[in-house]
């Protein structure tokens, strides 16, 4: 993980928390947003380890029926990794429950869910193939609201096992998204 880019986006989000003391506090309902991400891979196959990371995007579709509750599903690119002739491009559907903490308008939350991955693998030489599978995700963020604007910094986790069990991945990405929440 860019540890730069995840010390900026949480000093950003909490300068915008300083900026806007008069903001209202989050309102509950649908809503939709967008962001960039950094996501990390750690990947092991035949004991030998890489680690690299890449940016992507991510789409984010959510319902707050409550103050310190959310359910929200993101589509998240995360990139991949391309050396020494081999590519592995990587994406990501999840559904995740979020418990919140709201402070004026400051939301600190921590998510658990599921995600949906798939990833295609490309040899050259050897040809092309696709793997996916659901695994367990977790994460925490902090977001910040002005009204139905928001935006917000997080950090989410999970693992895979791909082509047979043979190529192990941890895969943590950083967030940096905007969010509008529809009254």
């Amino acid at each position: 993980m860019n540890m730069k880019f995840a010390a900026a986006t949480v000093l950003g989000t909490l300068s915008l928390a300083a900026l806007a003391p008069t903001a209202s506090a989050a309102d509950n309902g649908f809503y939709l947003g967008a962001g960039v991400t950094n996501t990390n891979f750690r990947a092991e196959i035949d004991g030998i380890k890489d680690n690299t990371d890449d940016n992507g995007y991510k789409i984010i579709a959510g319902f707050r029926p409550l103050d310190w509750l959310a359910f929200e599903a993101n589509y998240m690119d995360m990139g991949g990794i391309e050396e020494d002739g081999v590519k592995i491009d990587s994406t990501a559907l999840t559904a995740s429950a979020l418990v919140l903490a709201e402070i004026g308008i400051v939301d600190l939350y921590a998510r658990v869910g599921m995600a949906n991955w798939n990833s295609d693998f490309s040899v050259q030489g050897v040809g092309n193939t696709s793997d996916d599978g659901w695994e367990p995700t977790y994460g925490a963020g902090v977001g910040v609201h002005f009204g139905s604007l928001g935006v917000r910094a997080e950090y989410e986790r999970f693992s895979t096992e791909a082509l047979n069990d043979q190529l192990d991945t941890d895969v943590g990405t950083v967030s940096l998204s905007f969010t509008y929440t529809f009254l």
